[in-house]
């Protein structure tokens, strides 16, 4: 215990002590800020800067019903290239770019899961600066695809 003790009494020691020739403690008051100052910040914080836009939006991909019809890992491809290998039940929460996103998806083939020549069929998506969009992965006599997940869902 008193080996412990050690590094931190040498520590305090080595810190100044902001206090005036009588002891007391310094009570300076801060410089003016000029005009081109962030925003003044009270005693003792961090100025904050200016909150910039949200210059993303947020695209929610799950697999939380039975409605892929199918075991198997699958991979989500954003324009073209994989982000993500969704397990069942799994979920991803991507930050993109706005505007026009390709996905598509594809069972992977990994274990048991070959799923030979598969049309790969990609879905156009729009996305606004700021916006939440969720999407969950269905199956049809097509293929997998991602079908909007109502707000209230």
């Amino acid at each position: 215990m008193r080996r412990s003790l050690l590094p931190i009494a040498a520590l305090l020691a080595a810190l100044p002590l902001a206090a005036s020739a009588d002891g007391m403690p310094d009570s300076t008051p801060p410089a003016p800020s000029s005009p081109n100052s962030p925003t003044p910040a009270s005693p003792g914080s961090w100025p904050v800067p200016d909150a910039q836009p949200v210059a993303y939006a947020v695209l929610i991909v799950s697999r939380e019903r039975v409605d892929t019809g199918t075991a198997c890992d699958i991979d989500l491809y954003v324009q073209d290239q994989k982000v993500s290998r969704l397990q069942p039940e799994g979920e991803i929460a991507l930050n993109l770019p706005p505007g026009e996103v390709s996905l598509r998806l594809q069972t992977a083939n990994s274990g048991l899961c070959h799923g030979g020549i598969e049309p790969l069929r990609a879905q156009s998506v729009q996305l606004h600066s700021g916006e939440v969009r969720k999407f969950r992965i269905a199956n049809s006599e097509s293929g997998l695809y991602l079908m909007p997940v109502s707000s209230g869902s």
